[in-house]
């Protein structure tokens, strides 16, 4: 009998976008921006996505989302 993965295979994109988001909170709890457990709501991961569109690294996504606006 053969086993299947109880996971279905996610599209690259979606992939990309986790690993992403994990290094983005890895880094913010590493530079004291947030302390575990943090959670997320949909408005603010729409925002995070648009961070790794547009093509910033985990880090700037952290300080753009954290950091004081001028």
């Amino acid at each position: 009998m053969e086993e299947y993965a109880t996971e279905e295979v996610l599209p690259q994109y979606v992939v990309e976008l986790r690993d992403w988001m994990s290094q983005w909170y890895d880094h913010a709890v590493a530079v004291g921006f947030i302390e575990p457990p943090f959670l997320l709501d949909d408005s603010n991961a729409e925002r995070l996505e648009g961070y790794f569109v547009v093509g910033l690294t985990p880090a700037e996504g952290a300080q753009a989302f954290f950091g004081t606006v001028h």
